[in-house]
């Protein structure tokens, strides 16, 4: 395979152009030397073989569209000359049956889980913090930083707690030690997880929810909800701006499809009603911690 062209699919009666390929120019194909018709910008397609008005266009390994008129061999293919064309849809030809395997022998196993009140069980225990809209994103950042240090989930960083613990010894006034304190001493006092049985809170930031079509917003809020239903999330804080077009009703519609029970908690906060931005963050981050508390 040539490192400037390739066929995707050994059926292909196409090739692709993987960097710009001028006219005139001379390419070994299948040990074979094909001079090139057209200039072949990178990622357009070529043929191989000439083609005459209705042969079949394959790429990918099935039929893509039909010639418009006779292509030369090494010749550009385009809307130009290659009209779109795909094979007969067939609806069911043979049926498949499948035979479970025996899991007798794993009856009597356990593993160390986390039992939802769904039933589903995971592997891991994460709480989740979302923005329904992306103006929220910033608000997300913050509770990031303030719940990866507070409570120890962020990977220690040696020279912060190097200059930290030269600090405490000047404000205990042991001048004299700071000298022989040492990087290695600093390193083994990091901070160590406040919440042993939680494995991290994990923002999910995107940039929709605003504007779009309502079906946006549905496929937003749905996406949403199945991250929070998945059986490793213990919950979730939602940041709400409060005019997008991700509406918390849609959220809360999607959440009561996946969970009717309304059996895991999820903290919905929305900033115009909350007030501040300070407010909306104070609220955001006591709520979760009283939420890991109980996750946890």
């Amino acid at each position: 395979m040539s490192n400037r062209f390739l066929k995707i699919h050994p059926a292909d009666n196409v090739w692709v152009a993987l960097t710009d390929l001028k006219a005139g120019e001379n390419i070994l194909i299948n040990n074979s030397s094909l001079t090139l018709v057209n200039d072949i910008p990178a990622k357009h397609k070529f043929v191989e073989k000439s083609l005459q008005p209705d042969d079949e266009i394959i790429m990918y390994g099935i039929l893509v569209g039909k010639a418009m008129q006779p292509i030369p061999a090494g010749a550009a293919i385009g809307t130009h000359n290659v009209k779109h064309k795909a094979s007969p849809y067939s609806g069911k030809t043979k049926s498949y049956s499948w035979t479970p395997p025996d899991v007798s022998k794993y009856e009597n196993k356990a593993f160390l889980g986390y039992h939802r009140a769904d039933g589903q069980v995971g592997t891991n225990n994460y709480w989740l913090v979302v923005p329904l809209v992306f103006c929220e994103n910033r608000n997300v950042n913050a509770i990031r930083q303030a719940f990866e240090e507070g409570l120890g989930f962020s990977k220690p960083d040696p020279y912060k707690n190097y200059v930290s613990e030269l600090a405490r010894l000047y404000k205990e006034g042991k001048t004299d030690s700071i000298a022989s304190a040492s990087l290695q001493t600093a390193q083994s006092k990091g901070s160590s997880r406040l919440f042993k049985n939680i494995d991290g809170v994990k923002m999910l930031l995107h940039e929709g929810g605003c504007g779009g079509t309502r079906q946006d917003a549905n496929t937003l809020c749905a996406l949403i909800a199945g991250y929070i239903h998945n059986p490793n999330v213990a919950g979730a804080t939602i940041l709400s701006l409060g005019c997008q077009n991700a509406e918390v009703k849609t959220l809360q519609e999607k959440l009561k499809a996946n969970d009717p029970k309304g059996a895991k908690p999820v903290i919905i906060l929305d900033q115009q009603q909350t007030g501040t931005e300070q407010d909306l963050l104070s609220q955001a981050i006591q709520k979760t911690f009283i939420a890991l508390i109980e996750a946890n």
